[in-house]
């Protein structure tokens, strides 16, 4: 009887009722739910995502930063390749003289030649716009971004030299002086008379230059032929002389002001062919190193000079150099050479010996003479002298005075 009752209440308990579904258990705690469910994965998602895209992100960066570094690097590389194109040592190599062929009748033109050809630049013998004049190019190589990339760029100079005949540039002369009669007051004179450039092609970009060799020597002879041709039996409408050998030299120069107002042409008057020729060389030097100057004056503190004056002391940890540049502290007043800045530092190493020598001294004028009967040492002329009163005076007021618009020389 008990055996059954207990049987029964066992089959009671595990039977389950269809109207009274069984409930589930409620999860407790954060960790009650497994790995891995779709609510976390959900939530775990956008981490994931936004982690993704701020790799990517640092990646693009990084890359940017590298082309930028590499971009950097070439364009310091190409200027640094364009800049040693434009070394004094270099510029020469890259010019070339154009002249005109008409040089080579003129009879000195072997003597100037000679003198161009012992320059570092190439010269050609090519027909230019205007008879017997030179011209300038520079051949410029482009900085190659490839081993065997390399184009050579080549760029005309503006300035031109004509060479006149003294008798063909008196003549032009004459005729300009003659428009200024013509002409009224304020009107701008005829500088074609000169130089006719009105029907040359690009003449406003250029810079003319006029060289006449032999004009005083030309004028003697002509003067002194024309003289014999007047005397009498010897009238010959073939042998009188022009009217421009009449010209005085302050009719020449007033003419030559006029074309360097007016038209910015400069004339050069010149006695022999071998001073021509040191005048093509010196403007072929001048023109040559003209981009090296125009890139000096583009950079910071382009009035440094580049000699020792230019740079500065070294001064190691230890105080080394401290004396050099309290030398060239002293060397910095107006005329004291360095031998002199040499003996005052010899016998005061430091500006703070020498301001404790002020404070022993008991008048003024023994702090202001100090230094004047330290020796000096001279070795460019072996003759030993001193310091004297008046640098002596110019250091003492420097050191102790107070006031900044004070003037230490007199000479000033």
């Amino acid at each position: 009887m008990a055996g059954s009752e207990r049987c029964r209440r066992a089959r009671a308990a595990w039977e389950v009722s269809d109207s009274e579904p069984e409930a589930e258990p409620k999860p407790r705690g954060p960790s009650a739910a497994p790995e891995g469910s779709p609510p976390a994965a959900a939530a775990a998602r956008p981490k994931r995502r936004r982690a993704a895209g701020e790799a990517e992100a640092r990646r693009r960066e990084r890359q940017r930063r590298k082309e930028r570094e590499a971009l950097e690097k070439r364009e310091k590389r190409e200027a640094a390749a364009a800049w040693r194109l434009l070394r004094p040592e270099r510029c020469l190599r890259l010019l070339e003289v154009c002249v005109d062929p008409g040089f080579l009748e003129d009879p000195g033109s072997d003597i100037w030649i000679e003198a161009l050809s012992s320059l570092e630049c190439k010269h050609s013998f090519e027909p230019q716009a205007i008879p017997r004049s030179i011209t300038w190019r520079r051949n410029m190589p482009s900085v190659p971004s490839a081993p065997d990339d390399c184009m050579v760029k080549t760029e005309e100079e503006k300035e031109v030299l004509v060479l006149l005949e003294p008798a063909d540039f008196l003549k032009r002369l004459y005729s300009l002086t003659q428009t200024f009669v013509d002409a009224s007051s304020g009107s701008q004179p005829d500088l074609n008379q000169v130089l006719p450039l009105a029907s040359l092609e690009g003449s406003s970009t250029k810079t003319y230059s006029l060289a006449v060799v032999g004009l005083d020597a030309y004028r003697c002879n002509q003067e002194q032929d024309g003289w014999q041709a007047l005397s009498p039996g010897k009238q010959s409408p073939r042998c009188q002389p022009g009217p421009e050998l009449f010209m005085t030299q302050q009719e020449i120069l007033e003419a030559q002001v006029v074309l360097q107002l007016w038209g910015n042409i400069d004339v050069q008057f010149l006695d022999t062919w071998q001073e021509f020729g040191e005048h093509v060389s010196a403007l072929t030097k001048a023109i040559a190193r003209r981009p090296y100057k125009s890139q000096l004056e583009m950079q910071e503190l382009s009035f440094c000079t580049a000699g020792v004056s230019g740079r500065g002391l070294r001064v190691e940890k230890d105080g080394t150099g401290l004396w050099q540049v309290w030398k060239r502290q002293i060397q910095q007043f107006n005329r004291v050479s360095p031998a002199t800045a040499a003996a005052i530092a010899e016998a005061y190493p430091s500006p703070s010996l020498l301001v404790q020598a002020y404070e022993e001294c008991s008048t003024e004028d023994e702090k202001l003479s100090l230094l004047s009967n330290i020796p000096v040492k001279s070795d460019i002329s072996g003759k030993d002298h001193r310091v004297g009163p008046d640098l002596s005076r110019r250091i003492y007021l420097f050191m102790v005075s107070t006031n900044p618009d004070l003037i230490l020389d007199l000479t000033v």
